[in-house]
């Protein structure tokens, strides 16, 4: 049954979407960095601010990595405690964003520049074909939410990897603060999207929405490629995880959940291994 006739007999659906390396190639956070690093080519290099956050990380490892190991080898590692490491990655990851704050990298940027830069971002074969046949079944909502740094960028991205704009699709993440007189970028931020769960919030928060209109929850599919995303996913009636991350698969390990094996004590979720987008809509559809 396809997508449009199935719509007719079931409830909607909010087919929620991470952007980078899910839906892209590579990641993007380096060319939005460059998009102002010729503007102040005596600042630091982006380099530096990685390795920063990378030297934040290890710490955070080094104090996790035993507790972790423990509870492995004890069967005791449960969604909680995963809840729990993830949240206290929070720390590491606003540090990054106070750095990139205090030595405004960004600063001085317009929309413009920022929505040609995402145009050059790309898209990983099949994702767009995707995207636009869902946007045309009824009652589906399509939406990005992103940890990444600009909407505008986003946007560039979906408008060059020909992405449909009908219905708009509505993009989730954190984004600069723009000064009202020059138009430019402050080089701040509003940290809207941090850590997995706020990735969880707001995907509740656009159920609620669209329950409010439907009468009921809508039929949640997630796709993501990282350990921010699989709270997500986990949550999701149908999660679909991109690529071949190590550290997704060891967590799904950890908690026993199997690739494709409906989850009977979660009403029937599904966590699918997407090597491709190619079969995408068949899981979905299919789920």
């Amino acid at each position: 049954m396809s997508a449009l006739k199935h719509a007719a007999v079931r409830k909607s659906v909010l087919l929620a979407l991470d952007f980078d390396k899910t839906l892209t190639v590579a990641d993007t956070f380096n060319a939005i960095a460059s998009v102002a690093k010729h503007k102040h080519p005596n600042k630091r290099d982006f380099r530096w601010f990685t390795d920063k956050y990378m030297e934040d990380y290890a710490q955070h490892e080094s104090h996790w990595s035993p507790i972790i190991h423990k509870h492995a080898e004890n069967k005791s590692v449960t969604r909680s405690l995963m809840g729990q490491y993830l949240e206290s990655l929070r720390q590491v990851e606003n540090a990054s964003l106070e750095r990139i704050r205090d030595y405004k990298i960004l600063a001085g940027v317009s929309r413009v520049e920022l929505y040609n830069s995402g145009r050059q971002a790309l898209f990983q074969p099949g994702v767009a074909d995707v995207i636009n046949y869902f946007l045309r079944v009824p009652n589906c909502h399509v939406c990005v939410i992103s940890v990444n740094w600009s909407t505008d960028f986003i946007q560039g991205a979906l408008d060059a990897n020909g992405v449909s704009n009908q219905p708009p699709i509505s993009v989730y993440c954190n984004d600069l603060k723009f000064s009202k007189r020059t138009g430019l970028s402050t080089g701040t931020m509003y940290p809207r999207l941090v850590v997995a769960s706020d990735k969880v919030a707001v995907i509740e928060t656009q159920r609620e929405v669209l329950a409010s209109r439907y009468d009921s929850k809508p039929r949640l599919v997630y796709a993501g490629d990282s350990l921010t995303d699989l709270p997500a996913l986990l949550s999701a009636d149908v999660g679909l995880f991109v690529g071949q991350n190590d550290h997704v698969a060891k967590w799904c390990k950890l908690l026993d959940v199997e690739f494709s094996k409906p989850r009977f004590d979660e009403n029937d979720k599904t966590l699918h291994h997407l090597l491709g987008w190619g079969s995408a809509i068949d899981i979905i559809e299919n789920s």
